[in-house]
């Protein structure tokens, strides 16, 4: 069994909360399953040409009408399988009122994984350096952004032409892609 990107999402969730709260605006707002699913790539992708990122975990992206889509944690979401959070139709909302325990700790640095947790952790943070107001813009706004990105623009330009409604996008395809992280 590999990471459990489900958990690791989770979490990563968890983060976007506290960068979201940080902005008083926005301070305890719900959280968009569509903003949530346009920060995962954000997050998880490379921040510059051969930097780090999360596309280890985050290894199934898709190119779908609205940008990419983590098809994995699509379905988690979409299934309500979410360890911390609930999902109703627009939003994703933290089940109980304490910060996220990782269940399986244990297991992840067993198996090596220990360090996982301040990957994801530092992939948050390199993401609100390149543009700390991110987490203020809507989710369509972040569709705009992701649509931008030349990896999303091929694999949707061949589910096109295979008549199709999305197609994968391949990891390298993604590290090597044009990296934009604001609607200028």
């Amino acid at each position: 069994m590999g990471i459990d990107k489900i958990e690791a999402f989770d979490y990563m969730l968890q983060l976007f909360e506290e960068w979201r709260d940080s902005h008083e605006e926005l301070k305890n707002e719900p959280f968009p399953k569509l903003k949530a699913m346009k920060l995962l790539f954000l997050a998880a992708a490379p921040k510059e040409q051969g930097g780090s990122d999360l596309l280890d975990i985050f290894d199934n992206f898709y190119a779908m009408p609205y940008g990419p889509v983590e098809i994995d944690v699509y379905n988690a979401i979409q299934e309500d399988k979410l360890p911390s959070y609930t999902v109703n139709y627009k939003y994703i909302e933290r089940k109980v009122d304490e910060l996220y325990k990782p269940r399986n700790t244990a297991v992840w640095t067993g198996r090596g994984y220990g360090d996982l947790y301040n990957r994801i952790r530092d992939a948050v943070n390199d993401l609100k350096k390149k543009n700390e107001k991110l987490v203020l813009l809507n989710a369509f706004e972040l569709v705009e952004i992701t649509h931008r990105w030349s990896s999303w623009n091929r694999a949707m330009d061949f589910a096109e032409f295979m008549k199709q409604l999305s197609a994968k996008m391949p990891t390298d395809s993604i590290r090597d892609s044009s990296k934009i992280f604001d609607l200028k």
